[in-house]
């Protein structure tokens, strides 16, 4: 990178945080972020109806039906980041501990707001 672009970069106060290695990302992208959140995914996952089903119906991890309640799941969760993060001029939502270096930059949680959103 060139020293003006470089110059340029900080000047408009983008910044790159740094994840940890498997860091999943549910909304936007970690390079270049300017408003970086997470999520508390296990909060969230659990007041999905999908986890509850599985939960109460004793759905066997493995399972054709995990399967599929899982892959709807994420779904729904990263539709509720998407959606929350929009109102909310973030650009990036990725699980609680995925940050390993924000970059200066103040990370907002969001889990209290996608738990609202997959209850509407």
């Amino acid at each position: 990178m060139s020293l003006l672009a470089g110059l340029l970069l900080v000047s408009a106060g983008i910044a790159q945080i740094k994840t940890k290695r498997g860091c999943v990302v549910l909304f936007g992208s970690t390079a270049n972020c300017s408003q970086p959140s997470t999520i508390n995914y296990r909060k969230v996952q659990e007041a999905t109806p999908e986890w509850k089903t599985i939960k109460s119906d004793g759905v066997k991890k493995g399972s054709a039906r995990y399967a599929l309640l899982v892959s709807e799941m994420n779904s729904r969760i990263k539709t509720a980041c998407a959606t929350v993060a929009q109102a909310g001029s973030r650009d990036c939502v990725v699980r609680k501990g995925d940050i390993s270096n924000a970059g200066g930059l103040t990370v907002t949680d969001l889990t209290s707001d996608v738990i609202a959103e997959l209850g509407r």
